[in-house]
């Protein structure tokens, strides 16, 4: 430490350094952070989700850095809620929104107002989660807090240089804590992930603390903004194509004329800016996979995006309604073209570097494939935060209010995710509820709330009601043909595939009333799994009653016709039978070739 150095204040630019340095160190540890993660499911990707996060940050601020920290905290804040990825990242977002909200207005921070702010930061991220654990990164945040308000008190401790480094000895001491408090944490021999990641971040900041050096980060520092010719502006008035599709490709020596060449066959509307290393891509096109695809085959594609252009002309058209809009995401598997006030929010997934939008960065047959032939095996995480707040934004201009359905809690961050967005979205009336089913169990439901909410004229909260029972009269059961993908996800031990290949016996799931994961039955051998699957659904349901009736398949339309005719065979009791594919959010887990089947009573 260097005695003589003092710092009495940080202003928005000292802030945006050390917060970059700070983010720099925690990427270089992300392959670390992905081996250490086994809470809340060891699937490995923490690192990866909170690199995600905060290299929104790096990108977002680049060129754009404001001289007071009430600005700049508030420019950090709001990219890291719209990138943050994975419950970590989340998480970490609501950390800088509530250190955000504590420096409104200032244009420097003493020791004091950090104190404060940490404070603010620390119960804002307990405040957003449902269920919070001790042993993670939020025991680091109430940790430092605490130490942070005992060392300020101290008039005399008015210097950031000794604050940094004693905070991060003390975080350091909270991390190495972290196992005690949490029994699968001991047993692995590790510490927490996330937290391990929040003090990457703080050792980085305190590395610029005290030595003021922005080290091998090149020109990251106050760069001008990348894409500077970039203009998106189109004209909406005779659309021949239908989705207004973005990306960036990143690369070492991009030919923005052999892209440019490729991509006029697609699309209409095309512009491409950027250099040799970096070029974003505009463009309308009818299919968005085929975009990503084309840029794939040039680099590694970022930052997808696909608006339904349609859609929003025919909002425009229509102006404010009285009516509500359903959003869900894409781990619910239903026909959404059937549907106007139903908008989806895509769950993601990746496989290495290469990020993807479930159903929409690449088509469903697809990601199959590549399920099949990629040695790494793909990760997936929840919308962003940032992801719900933009279609809530949007939809609060045309919707009376909002009725946000998801995917079970206990099975993905994708609920929370939504609530977090919700609470930071103002002037709108949003109820998000989790809808306890998967995939083609929660299609169902959708489906429903979609016939009452457009036959009906209940209100919101009586719909809400409605939503409820809904959900307790579908149940979803999943027959899994290949365990190896639950096990490569984290979801399944190696153990249980090991006895199941013995035994060779495999698990058909199902969703509790809790929404969590459990096993409904089992099957043996490999062979006539749609019959299995119908004989014990079969032996479940009441006869007296009758079930709507949704099926998917993983990459198995034979097996899955086959169960179709197996339903419809007993009309009597099942109805309305249909077939569809099961999407990237559920197929990552079960692999191809599995079968799922949803059964909906139907009221009289």
């Amino acid at each position: 430490m260097n005695m003589n150095k003092k710092i009495k204040y940080i202003d928005g630019i000292r802030f945006y350094r050390s917060i970059v340095v700070g983010i720099n160190n925690l990427i270089s540890r992300q392959d670390y952070l992905n081996q250490i993660n086994v809470f809340p499911v060891p699937d490995g990707d923490t690192g990866t989700n909170m690199a995600f996060t905060v290299n929104e940050i790096l990108e977002g601020t680049s060129g754009t850095v404001s001289s007071k920290i009430g600005k700049m905290s508030q420019q950090v804040a709001d990219l890291a809620l719209d990138g943050a990825r994975g419950n970590s990242g989340a998480i970490l977002a609501q950390f800088f929104v509530g250190l955000s909200e504590s420096l409104e207005n200032k244009d420097k921070m003493s020791v004091q107002d950090f104190a404060e702010a940490f404070k603010k930061a620390s119960d804002n991220a307990w405040d957003a989660l449902s269920n919070p654990q001790e042993g993670t990164i939020l025991t680091i945040f109430k940790d430092l807090s605490k130490f942070l308000l005992d060392y300020t008190s101290e008039p005399n401790n008015n210097d950031f240089v000794p604050l940094m480094s004693a905070c991060l000895q003390e975080a350091q001491k909270s991390l190495d804590n972290t196992p005690k408090q949490m029994q699968i944490l001991q047993k692995a021999g590790v510490v927490d992930a996330g937290a391990q990641g929040f003090v990457d971040l703080l050792e980085g900041i305190n590395e610029f603390i005290q030595s003021g050096r922005l080290k091998d980060l090149g020109s990251i520092i106050n760069t001008p903004k990348e894409f500077e010719d970039f203009d998106n502006s189109h004209d909406f008035s005779n659309l021949t194509y239908q989705f207004c599709t973005e990306c960036v490709i990143e690369g070492d020596s991009l030919d923005k004329s052999k892209i440019k060449s490729k991509l006029m066959d697609i699309g209409d509307s095309l512009v491409l800016a950027g250099s040799k290393k970096k070029i974003k891509v505009h463009i309308h096109v009818n299919k968005p996979h085929e975009l990503f695809e084309v840029c794939n085959q040039y680099g590694i594609s970022k930052n997808h995006k696909a608006d339904d252009m349609f859609k929003q002309q025919e909002l425009v058209q229509l102006g404010k309604t009285n009516k509500i809009a359903l959003v869900v995401d894409s781990g619910a598997d239903f026909d959404v073209e059937k549907y106007f006030d139903i908008f989806v929010v895509p769950v993601r997934y990746s496989f290495g570097d290469q990020g993807y939008i479930d159903k929409v960065s690449q088509s469903v047959t697809d990601f199959y494939k590549e399920l099949e032939s990629n040695s790494m095996h793909a990760k997936t995480s929840q919308p962003t935060p940032g992801d719900f707040r933009r279609q809530y934004q949007y939809l609060n201009s045309y919707y009376d209010s909002i009725i946000s359905l998801h995917i079970p809690e206990k099975l993905s961050g994708t609920y929370q995710s939504a609530c977090v967005a919700a609470k930071n979205t103002s002037g709108a009336n949003i109820s998000v509820i989790d809808g306890k089913n998967m995939s083609v169990g929660l299609g169902l439901c959708i489906e429903e709330v979609a016939k009452i909410m457009k036959e009906s004229n209940l209100s919101h909260e009586q719909i809400v009601i409605k939503i409820n029972k809904i959900i307790k009269n579908t149940k979803v059961f999943t027959a899994v043909k290949d365990l190896s993908y639950a096990v490569k996800g984290g979801r399944v031990p190696k153990a249980a595939k090991t006895i199941s290949n013995i035994f060779n016996f495999k698990p058909i799931l199902s969703i509790g009333e809790d929404g969590s994961m459990k096993k409904a039955g089992i099957y043996f051998g490999k062979k006539n799994i749609p019959q299995k699957l119908f004989n014990m659904i079969n032996k479940k349901i009441d006869s007296r009653v009758k079930y709507n009736v949704l099926i998917g398949h993983a990459n198995s339309i034979e097996d899955g016709e086959k169960a179709k005719l197996l339903f419809e065979e007993k009309s009597d009791i099942f109805k309305n039978i249909r077939l569809l594919e099961i999407g990237g959010a559920l197929g990552v887990h079960t692999g191809p070739g599995a079968i799922s089947v949803a059964i909906q009573k139907i009221d009289d």
